[in-house]
Parts: structure tokens; sequence; C-alpha cells
């Protein structure tokens, strides 16, 4: 295999684990799929996909200074990443049950696409998935913007499909959260699991 090929293989290899597997993105999505069902999720998966997008392009286009500001502040970062996360797990673990069989009344509101753009800025796999990617994959791509586009647009192809994969498995389990104490169980269980997700990324930083 020419090695070219087996570079490139080897970063699709790792953008889709990196996307599929749990995190504080996924499992907000599941959340909200169960919550409010997939189309009311939509908003929330495109803020998440292209919020990242445009994270991973402003890392990859100013890498080297970037990075450089990510170890001088590390603690700092984590700090605020970790504040926010538990935010969201207590917003998440909280949230009172819905009438989950309508997902069409105002029963709440899933995330916005502006505030679930701006969280991968606070999101510490977010940060730990890009870094690793510019610092590990950089030789893939120059410093021009079409080439880095294609390089943060590997992430949006594959990252859109399993968002509404993950919206869908929460739409699929609302079916079983027929009473307030199997939804809260749900909800605190997903709370738990957003944070454990993201505690080997937030010290990988």
């Amino acid at each position: 295999m020419d090695h070219g090929l087996a570079s490139y293989l080897a970063y699709a290899i790792f953008v889709v684990i990196s996307i599929t597997t749990p995190g504080p993105n996924n499992i907000m999505t599941l959340h909200s799929g169960a919550r409010y069902g997939i189309v009311r999720t939509v908003p929330m998966i495109l803020g998440i996909q292209f919020g990242f997008a445009v994270m991973m392009t402003v890392i990859a286009l100013g890498s080297t200074i970037v990075l450089t500001q990510i170890e001088n502040a590390a603690n700092v970062l984590r700090i605020i990443c970790f504040a926010y996360l538990l935010f969201l797990a207590w917003r998440i673990g909280t949230a009172p049950a819905p009438a989950l069989n309508k997902t069409d009344h105002a029963d709440g509101r899933p995330i916005g696409m502006l505030e679930a753009a701006l969280f991968q800025w606070v999101n510490p796999k977010a940060w730990a998935v890009a870094v690793a990617a510019v610092g590990t994959y950089s030789f893939l791509f120059a410093d021009t913007v079409c080439t880095v586009l294609g390089f943060s647009g590997v992430f949006l192809l594959i990252g859109l499909p399993s968002s509404f994969l993950w919206a869908s498995g929460g739409r699929l389990i609302a079916g079983i959260l027929d009473s307030p104490a199997r939804y809260r169980l749900f909800s605190i269980t997903a709370a738990a699991l957003m944070i454990a997700a993201v505690i080997p990324a937030l010290f990988s930083i």
C-alpha cells in the first residue's frame, strides 16, 4: 500500500473513532433525541458539527500559535471546560420528565445551534481531538485554506450521520422511558456518562 494512502486511511480511522465514540456531543445528542425527537434536535446537531469544523479549521490554520497557547494555558482551559461541562451535565440530569410520546409540544427546548457551536470551544474532548488531529496528521495538509477545509471537512462528513444515529438511538430509547422514574434514571445516567467520557480527554489537553 502506498505510504500516502496508508496515512489518509489512518486519518479516516482516527476521525471515525473520535467522532462516533461517547463524549459530551454524542451524549447530548442522545438525550435530546430521547426528549425532543430527531427533528427538534437538528439545530443542535448542525451547531455541533459545523461548530467543530470551524474550530478545527482555526486550529489547523494557526496550529503553531494555538498549540503553544493551549500548552501555556492548560490549567485555566481545564477549569473552564470542566466547569461548563458540569453545568451542561446538571442541565441534563435535572431535566423534568417530558411526555416522551409527544415531541412536538412546547416542553422546554433542546440546546440551540449557536449554543452547541460555541460549546465546542469549551468541550475538552473536542479540544483533545482537534489538537491530536492537527498534531499527528498536519503533514497531510498545507497551510492553504482549501486543503485545511478538506482536512476539517472529513470530520463534518462523518460527524453529521454519526450525530443523526445518536439522536435516532435516543428516540428509540424514548419508547421505554414511559415513567418519570425511568426518565430521571436515564437523565442522571446520561449526565454521569457525559462527565465520565470526557475525563481522559480533559487531562490529555
